[in-house]
């Protein structure tokens, strides 16, 4: 073991569309971090964001909100205003701009104040449908990561948990949460069965993994304890059977691939006309959003973007609204002039402008071992998950400690997110001084997060942290070698395997 030394002197009834998107959402979403995507701004995918904002963003004293249509100023509704919500948080996974980090603070602070969890004795419990709850804490969950605000992770814990604890039972498959809550389909009139699918089961499963990437909560799986199994099917997805996929799962194994990638060729073939997705039902609202975010991170993450890209751009570039810029869920037809639109048929197209790059992104994006040449060793965590826990440099060996994601800011620089801890490879304090040792950080994407990473001639690169100016030196096998300036010596060049 060396330590990596930075930083030195440089220069039940399931649709098809509802199947495809869970299996995607096994691979990506379970695999890999989902506060960290991106790749170069392009005009088209800023503006597209820009255009939803100006139609939909509503600022009335504190309060910032999407209005429900586009002839209707009031607040769009719970779930649907976290569906609106999503799109800002897309646009900063793409760009991250702080500005964009201060308007989801915002939006999300504002929805609280209107939704409080706590008007009844159960978080939300007036709302009989668990998808609802699963977009409410999704869009909280997805916040806390992105802002870092401890009431909305709070919150969505909350939520969480009341979901599991009414919903989940065996019936059916051996497990999952209902649609709609047996005891609320019974009051309706006339009284409905009640039925387990996808929206509710895949929302939460979403938010289980995040839970997981925020906090690290195994879970004592104490069964006689009401509250240990609340909290147990956050993980359900991920422990016992499917920990051991998220361990399998970015070390190559082959079957969980295939069965992503056979989900979303499915959905490219079938579900579309012409290779373009394309459902302006009226009873619509979101249509595709959430199959380009999970096919966004499974194209990226495996530099599949000669087989998808062209497919990938020509839906993000759907026929929109000459006026407005928007585009509603008809993407092989000219968007329709018509104001009583609710804000959630109009979010789906910017879903696909985020995830999908105007060019084909560059070789560093994808998930990499990064070994030094001199030392032969990777940068590896050392499985230590927490705010300031150093990383390693050690012999490779595949494993989640060794595997990095790297995604790209608006300003070409470039997150490393680790797949082990899932925190951010990080310059304390933004130091100048030579010889800092690099530690770990939840992910803010500030500078001292942020990478210039630049090929070499020699197919490896130098890494510069963006805050400090100083490169990531690997130095020697020695305990603490160091280096001055960046002299392009072998200590100071990565290769990203």
């Amino acid at each position: 073991m060396s330590p990596v030394f930075c930083i030195l002197q440089a220069s039940n009834q399931f649709s098809c569309f509802d199947i495809i998107f869970t299996v995607l959402f096994f691979y990506a979403f379970i695999q890999y971090p989902i506060i960290q995507s991106g790749s170069k701004a392009n005009r088209s995918r800023t503006a597209g964001h820009n255009d939803f904002n100006n139609v939909f963003l509503i600022r009335s004293g504190s309060d910032v909100f999407y209005k429900e249509a586009l002839n209707n100023g009031n607040q769009s509704g719970t779930w649907s205003d976290s569906l609106n919500i999503f799109g800002a948080q897309d646009a900063y996974e793409r760009t991250g701009d702080p500005e964009k980090k201060t308007l989801i603070n915002e939006l999300l602070k504002t929805w609280l104040k209107s939704n409080p969890p706590n008007l009844n004795p159960d978080p939300w419990g007036w709302d009989g449908w668990s998808d609802g709850l699963g977009w409410f804490t999704l869009a909280l969950i997805r916040g806390h990561q992105i802002t870092g605000n401890q009431a909305f992770i709070d919150a969505a814990k909350s939520g969480f948990d009341y979901a599991f604890r009414r919903g989940w039972d065996t019936v059916y498959n051996g497990g999952g949460i209902w649609e709609e809550n047996p005891d609320y389909a019974k009051q309706e009139t006339p009284p409905k069965e009640a039925t387990k699918e996808a929206l509710a089961n895949d929302s939460l499963g979403k938010v289980a993994c995040i839970f997981y990437q925020s906090t690290h909560d195994r879970w004592a799986g104490q069964h006689g304890n009401p509250h240990e199994r609340n909290r147990q099917y956050r993980h359900s997805l991920l422990q016992p059977r499917n920990i051991h996929r998220l361990r399998e799962l970015p070390t190559g194994k082959r079957e969980y691939y295939d069965d992503a990638k056979h989900a979303l060729d499915f959905g490219r073939a079938s579900l579309t006309s012409n290779g373009i997705f394309s459902n302006s039902a009226n009873y619509l609202n979101t249509w595709a959003d959430e199959f380009a975010r999970v096919a966004g991170h499974f194209v990226r993450d495996n530099r599949l973007w000669d087989e998808y890209h062209e497919w990938m751009k020509s839906n993000a570039d759907a026929n929109r609204r000459a006026d407005l810029g928007i585009t509603w869920n008809g993407w092989d037809k000219p968007t329709e002039v018509n104001d009583t639109f609710t804000s959630t048929k109009l979010v789906t197209a910017l879903a696909w402008l985020q995830f999908t790059p105007e060019t084909v992104p560059s070789e560093v994006g994808d998930i990499h071992t990064i070994v030094n040449k001199k030392t032969g060793l990777a940068i590896d965590s050392a499985g230590t998950f927490g705010n300031g826990k150093g990383v390693v440099q050690w012999g490779t060996n595949d494993s989640l400690n060794q595997r990095w994601l790297l995604t790209q800011n608006a300003d070409s620089s470039w997150n490393v997110v680790n797949l082990a801890t899932w925190k951010s490879l990080y310059c304390p304090g933004g130091s100048g001084a030579d010889g800092t040792k690099l530690v770990q950080w939840t992910s803010t994407r500030d500078g001292n997060q942020r990478w210039v990473i630049e090929a070499q001639d020699d197919s490896s690169f130098k890494m510069t942290n963006q805050a400090s100016g100083k490169v990531l030196d690997g130095a020697s096998d020695a305990e603490n070698g160091t280096e001055n300036g960046w002299n392009g010596n072998e200590g100071q060049r990565w290769f990203l395997q």
